[in-house]
C-alpha cells in the first residue's frame, strides 16, 4: 500500500522527491501536475479505482512512466494527441490530431494494475465508444448514458448546479473534485456512493486532502 512504503522518486524537475504518507496528494501532484491527478492515482493504487485515465503533455510523460514502474502499474498511451479548444487545465473540448501532427497536443493515458484494463480503455478511446469506456472507467451506467445522450461538440460541458460535495464539479479549475464523471443529476445516488467511497479511502491516506475537499465543495 502506497500509506506505508517510502519511495525515492523524483518530480517533473528532477527534484529529489520521498513519497509517504504525509502530505501524500500534494507530493504526488509534484508528479502528476494537480492534486486532483494525484487523488485519482492514490484511489488506484487502494483498489477504490480500477483504471483512471488522466492526460498529460509529453514533457510530462517521463515522470509519470517512472512512477507506474516503480508501482507496478501498467500505462497505455493513445494514439493520437489532443488540442485543447481553450486553454483551461479541465476542457471538456478538443480536437483530435496526429502523432505526426507538430502541434503539442495533449496524450490520454489508461493507467491500471490491470494491463489488460489499461490497454481495453485505450482501445474504447480510440474507437470513440464512449459508453464502453465510460463502463470500464467505473462510472455509474446512468451517468454514462446521461453523457452519451447529451455531450457534443456543442454541448461540451455537462456540469450541473451543485447539490452536495460528493457530484460538485464547480471547482475543478480550482483543483476541488471528488468524482471524475458527469452525474446525471446532481443528487445521483450512485455518484454519491462512489463519493464517499473515495473519501473513506483518502482519509485513511490524507485526511488534510479530505478536509481540504469538504471544506471547498461545500453546497450552501
Amino acid at each position: 500500500m502506497l500509506s506505508t512504503i517510502n519511495v525515492d522518486l523524483h518530480d517533473a524537475d528532477g527534484l529529489y522527491l520521498n513519497i509517504n504518507g504525509n502530505n501524500m496528494i500534494k507530493k504526488l501532484s509534484l508528479i502528476f501536475g494537480s492534486k486532483t491527478k494525484a487523488q485519482e492515482i492514490v484511489l488506484l493504487l487502494h483498489d477504490a479505482k480500477k483504471v483512471v485515465r488522466q492526460g498529460f503533455y509529453e514533457d510530462q510523460l517521463p515522470a509519470v512512466e517512472k512512477f507506474c514502474k516503480e508501482f507496478n502499474l501498467y500505462m497505455a498511451k493513445s494514439n493520437f494527441k489532443v488540442l485543447l479548444a481553450d486553454e483551461t487545465a479541465y476542457s471538456n473540448k478538443g480536437i483530435r490530431i496526429s502523432l505526426r501532427d507538430k502541434r503539442p497536443g495533449m496524450f490520454f493515458v489508461y493507467i491500471s494494475k490491470d494491463e489488460k484494463k489499461s490497454f481495453l480503455t485505450s482501445y474504447y478511446e480510440l474507437m470513440q465508444n464512449d459508453k464502453d469506456l465510460g463502463i470500464e472507467l467505473g462510472y455509474p451506467s446512468c451517468c454514462v448514458e446521461f453523457f452519451c445522450s447529451r455531450f457534443s461538440e456543442n454541448n461540451p460541458n455537462l456540469q450541473l448546479p451543485p447539490s452536495n460535495s460528493f457530484t460538485n464539479l464547480t471547482k475543478r479549475d480550482q483543483d476541488l473534485v471528488i468524482v471524475s464523471h458527469f452525474p446525471c443529476k446532481s443528487d445521483c445516488s450512485e455518484s454519491i456512493e462512489l463519493g464517499k467511497k473515495y473519501l473513506n479511502t483518502l482519509m485513511k491516506i490524507d485526511d488534510k486532502r479530505v478536509e481540504e475537499l469538504l471544506g471547498g465543495l461545500k453546497c450552501n
